[in-house]
């Protein structure tokens, strides 16, 4: 959904501001969900607001997935949302290149708009993206997969001793010493 700056009135304009609204599932349509096999977003607020051509975008959203647990491939849901708040300049307004500079936090909040208007679902993918998990697991306590016989160990115990059978690139290890 396309947003024109002119269509930002001076007390801002909500976007969003409803949950499971027709359009909320449409918002992560062609985006990369990896680790995730599926996203839902069950919730999403978000409001624009216009001040000396700065967009500030104000907003919320909480989502839900599937994905496999990283350690044994059992089925696991998750779910996140965050709150976020985000200035968009106008391109042609970002600063001269000049020595580098540390970034501070609020650096961090600043993203650009082609001047025109501002793309809603790229707020969204953005702020989803930064909080997708990087790794999944069913629980802390997970076991996981035997490497030997491949057994889930939450399930069932396995007879598989504690020393992996010797696999064809541990002639490696040994070479670094020898040189």
């Amino acid at each position: 959904m396309y947003i024109r700056v002119k269509e930002i009135p001076g007390g801002g304009l909500d976007v969003f501001a409803t949950k499971g609204r027709a359009s909320i599932p449409r918002i992560l349509d062609g985006m990369n969900l990896s680790p995730l096999t599926s996203l839902l977003l069950t919730s999403a607020e978000l409001t624009l607001s216009l001040e000396d051509g700065d967009i500030f975008a104000e907003g919320s959203f909480e989502a839900e997935g599937e994905a496999a647990c990283d350690r044994c491939s059992d089925p696991v849901s998750a779910r996140f949302g965050k709150s976020f708040h985000t200035v968009l300049v106008p391109r042609g307004d970002e600063p001269e290149k000049s020595d580098p500079v540390e970034l501070r936090a609020e650096d961090l909040e600043v993203g650009y708009y082609d001047g025109k208007g501002v793309e809603v679902n790229d707020i969204f993918w953005e702020q989803v993206a930064l909080e997708l998990p990087v790794k999944i697991v069913c629980s802390e306590e997970c076991k996981g997969i035997c490497p030997m016989c491949g057994v889930n160990r939450n399930r069932e115990s396995c007879s598989c001793e504690g020393n992996p059978k010797p696999g064809p690139f541990d002639v490696l290890k040994n070479l670094k010493g020898k040189k």
